[in-house]
């Protein structure tokens, strides 16, 4: 069955998002230079601040040896086990039935097809995240379990994988023990409590151990540049790079129509549930995740531009926290376990209750469900196959851009630095050549982040200074010496009065500068 779970992520992900997928190349040619800093030496992100540092220490040890490429291939493989084992474990404890977890996987898929809240994704390319859920699902089916020192283990590696998924997490994990405390406080004895508290120690000293590898660089990364930098770098984050996941008025109303759908269903089939610990506490979870979005939206919700907001530098210090990510990702999760009880109650499969008509034999519902997911199934793997291009490149460019970046590896040196296209992301997965700046490649520290947008903003100003029906040897020395960039990788820039490309195709230039 988890071979099953694992190979439906599997499919969907490697036919929705062709390796290199949505981040792979932000983050592995990252790992790649964390285990060796001459690779693509001198090129900014790179060389900026580590924020998901297990993950290069991991994972990047694997890039010294195979190729990027089979990297991700091999990265998404052991993902998608994890992330199958995890989900196993979960529902197998909220859904009685065999073929439960593999149906409420597709309904997952399906919903993932469909939309999302944020941009939050789990089934994609491999990054730091795919690890943290498949962890924060075993410590959600230990919790539920009430193996607490397990519970503490899976969190603490949850947060190592990735902090923000993490903390989040054991918040709405706190808030649901919360929760369940304050229902059940009349069964509450100072016996039970002085119980309860002996035996919170040992777990919260593994989840501790086990989240120091993350913790630790994560909050020594919070803690780097001064307050005007800081200031500078959450404006940016929120309302510029990363609008699409922090700005909930950035969000687009199908958006918002689509989770109040999924809310506001399983708010209504969550009612019908078991009044067991296990169930209530997973609730109670999800209500935690719903929670910290509304504080986001809130937090968010405003007059543009931002500045305008009362009290904005401390609401935008709170959004670059990610607040909308568990709520994205879990409550679709939610909605199919609520979805996949329906049907066992109407479709009575997995029960000896008669609740459907005596004429539909018990065969003929098996059957039903059965052509009923595989059909959901199908039609998410068909869309994934007939999804756009995540570069947004027709077939011919995206072939004029590797030609012209695999030209680049073999015939320039491995000092150069590049200026790219504005909105390249797989440059030095192809090339493997340092690029000046991109706009996929932000740093995640205060400072880096500043120096992303100046070094942006100063290319737009050469553009707009220096162009006279073209770029002439003014302009490209202006450029050298204010950038150190030696090499151009074009496709609209230009014209160049002074000097010719050293290579090019139907799409793409290439210009080394005098």
């Amino acid at each position: 069955m988890i071979i099953l779970i694992g190979g439906s992520f599997a499919a969907d992900s490697f036919m929705r998002f062709p390796v290199p997928g949505t981040n792979e190349p932000h983050y592995l040619t990252k790992a790649r230079h964390y285990w060796n800093p001459q690779w693509c030496a001198d090129d900014f992100f790179l060389e900026s601040s580590n924020a998901h540092l297990f993950l290069f220490q991991t994972v990047g040890a694997v890039t010294q040896v195979l190729s990027f490429p089979l990297t991700a291939v091999l990265g998404r493989i052991a993902g998608f086990l994890l992330l199958a084992i995890g989900w196993y474990r979960l529902i197998n404890i909220l859904c009685p039935g065999f073929w439960a977890p593999l149906i409420t996987a597709w309904f997952y898929l399906a919903l993932a097809a469909i939309g999302n809240f944020s941009g939050e994704w789990i089934i994609g390319g491999i990054e730091s995240k795919v690890f943290a859920y498949g962890f924060l699902f075993l410590a959600l089916a230990n919790a539920c379990e009430q193996n607490w020192n397990r519970a503490g283990i899976y969190a603490g590696l949850t947060i190592t994988w990735h902090p923000v998924v993490g903390v989040w997490s054991l918040a709405c994990s706190l808030f649901a023990l919360a929760c369940l405390a304050f229902f059940n406080r009349k069964n509450l004895d100072r016996k039970t409590l002085v119980h309860s508290l002996k035996a919170a120690i040992p777990a919260l000293g593994c989840l501790l151990l086990c989240s120091l590898p993350g913790l630790v660089p994560s909050l020594a990364l919070l803690m780097q540049g001064d307050p005007k930098d800081s200031f500078a770098a959450n404006y940016i984050q929120v309302f510029y790079r990363l609008k699409h996941h922090l700005d909930p008025m950035d969000f687009n109303l199908f958006s918002y129509l689509m989770y109040a759908v999924l809310l506001v269903t399983w708010l209504f089939l969550a009612r019908k549930e078991s009044p067991s610990f296990t169930s209530r506490f997973f609730q109670f979870f999800i209500i935690g995740t719903v929670g910290l979005a509304c504080i986001g939206i809130l937090l968010g919700a405003g007059p543009r531009p931002a500045s305008e907001m009362p009290y904005y530098a401390f609401r935008m210090s709170l959004l670059k926290f990610y607040p909308f990510r568990l709520f994205d990702a879990l409550l679709p999760l939610a909605f199919s376990v609520a979805i996949f009880h329906l049907i066992q109650q109407y479709l009575n499969v997995d029960s000896e209750q008669k609740t459907t008509p005596a004429w539909l034999p018990p065969a003929l519902r098996k059957t039903i469900l059965a052509v009923l997911c595989l059909g959901i199934f199908s039609g998410t793997l068909y869309s994934a196959w007939n999804h756009p291009p995540i570069h947004k490149m027709t077939p011919a460019q995206r072939a004029d851009w590797i030609d012209a970046c695999e030209w680049i590896r073999d015939h320039t040196p491995e000092e150069s630095l590049f200026l790219t296209p504005a909105h390249a992301t797989d440059f030095k997965w192809y090339a493997q050549r340092p690029e000046y700046v991109t706009y996929k490649d932000c740093p995640q520290d205060a400072s880096g982040i500043v120096e992303w947008n100046r070094r942006l903003k100063y290319l737009r100003k050469w553009g707009q200074e220096y162009y006279n029906e073209g770029f002439d040897d003014r302009a490209l020395q202006a450029l050298q010496q204010k950038t150190g960039i030696t090499y151009l990788l074009v496709k609209r820039l230009g014209p160049f009065t002074t000097i010719d490309p050293i290579y090019q195709n139907r799409t793409y230039k290439v210009y080394q500068l005098p």
